[in-house]
């Protein structure tokens, strides 16, 4: 590596693989600044990506779950300390956007490049500083997967603190552990359910009633012994769904009639219903993705209170094809965050 290059972890169309290799370190220019990333964690949707699933278009860095350290500013940019941790929300306000696609779409991480690498170029207004003493491992999370949680909890879900409501989180992985903790903070009654049964453990540790497996919760909600009044799908398979809508049938008096299901996964599946179906059910389906600027401050002052502890493994950049495999396999249990300065 010479001094003007760095390590990238790079997405190339046709490859399942990413390819790790040097790569000019970019100029910030107006309004820009050059982060030293400290911390970017791996997201699910990333397997998404490399799988063909949703292909982009153009060779990326991926990684849209970043902290780093201002090393370099462009001109006019204000009120960024050189030095300080900062989040990255990675909406970038300058990107060219395709009409019909989600901002996300053409985002940092994902159509623009990210933070599997040595450093990354962001505008100034998308960088959110990390509360002194939070660890850059943990504030990753504030960038996409808590911030996500947050979004679909308190945004689209609507639930508040002192809550008294009973909730169903399907999928206890590096978004519903999560989660199941920020429910229990706002006050919900919280029931998981998860596949693996250290997905369930980890549920029961971290403050639910009770978790099923996928067999256990067919039962329970076939036979109405479970009901509640919301269930947030972190998996969202046409199974997951069919399971939320029988979980939510029965009338809620806290939400007047309606039960909620909060889409919050990404499949391949298609999941399909019809009105009729819905209405019978009385149930609202709301999907979510992402969350706002402001969404991230309130992840990050989350972890900074300690109201929610995700469950963090750090590995180094080159083990990012690793992580990916674990998470094709779902043998990853919490998060796995890069640090690039990580040595092997």
């Amino acid at each position: 590596m010479t001094l003007n290059t760095m390590l990238a972890a790079i997405y190339e169309p046709g490859n399942n693989d990413l390819v790790l290799k040097e790569y000019p370190i970019p100029t910030p220019f107006k309004k820009q600044v050059l982060l030293k990333v400290t911390a970017s964690a791996v997201c699910h949707s990333d397997v998404f990506f490399l799988s063909g699933s949703f292909p982009l278009s153009n060779p990326v860095i991926l990684g849209h779950e970043i902290v780093g350290i201002p090393v370099q500013l462009g001109p006019d940019v204000t009120g960024i300390e050189e030095g300080h941790l900062y989040a990255v929300w990675v909406i970038d306000p300058c990107a060219a956007k395709a009409a019909g696609v989600a901002p996300i779409i053409d985002s940092t991480g994902i159509g623009m490049n990210g933070g599997y690498a040595e450093y990354v170029l962001v505008e100034d207004s998308q960088l959110v500083p990390v509360p002194h003493g939070l660890k850059p491992e943990i504030a990753a999370l504030a960038a996409d997967s808590l911030l996500t949680v947050y979004n679909a909890v308190h945004n689209v879900a609507g639930l508040r603190p002192r809550s008294d409501l009973k909730v169903l989180i399907i999928g206890i992985g590096g978004l519903g552990h999560q989660a199941v903790q920020l429910c229990k903070h706002y006050g919900a009654t919280v029931y998981a359910c998860d596949y693996k049964p250290a997905a369930r453990q980890l549920a029961l540790e971290l403050g639910a009633t009770k978790a099923f497996d996928l067999a256990e919760l067919t039962d329970a909600t076939t036979t109405k012994k479970l009901t509640v009044d919301i269930v947030f799908d972190f998996v969202a398979t046409s199974q997951t769904f069919t399971l939320a809508k029988a979980a939510t049938q029965a009338d809620s008096n806290t939400l007047g009639k309606h039960g909620k299901i909060v889409v919050v996964g990404v499949s391949e599946e298609t999941m399909t219903f019809t009105s009729i179906e819905l209405i019978l059910a009385d149930v609202y389906v709301l999907p979510t993705l992402y969350g706002s600027k402001d969404d991230v401050k309130s992840s990050l002052k989350l972890l900074a209170d300690g109201a929610v502890r995700p469950v963090v493994q750090v590995e180094p950049l080159e083990n990012v094809n690793k992580i990916i495999n674990e998470l094709r396999a779902n043998q990853v249990t919490g998060r796995k965050v890069i640090m690039p300065g990580l040595k092997i």
